[in-house]
């Protein structure tokens, strides 16, 4: 297991709402409602939501460009 969610392998890693709230440094609450409202990549399972590590990090990309560009 790596330090946030499950690891497979040596590339993927699968994070719950609880890491990723750490990851962000979010509340579990804002999560949820960004996971809803889809504006954060997140696979619902059942009850559940799942977020590949991977994709969080590629969103975040986008959306510090999308702010700096934005702000010029």
């Amino acid at each position: 297991m790596g330090e946030n969610g499950f690891e497979v392998g040596s590339e993927v890693v699968i994070m719950t709402v609880h890491d990723v709230a750490e990851y962000l440094r979010l509340s579990e609450a804002k999560v949820y409602k960004m996971a809803n409202e889809g504006h954060v990549p997140a696979l619902r399972m059942g009850k559940s939501w799942r977020f590949k590590r991977e994709l969080i990090d590629e969103w975040i990309r986008r959306e510090t460009e999308l702010a700096l560009h934005d702000s010029k």
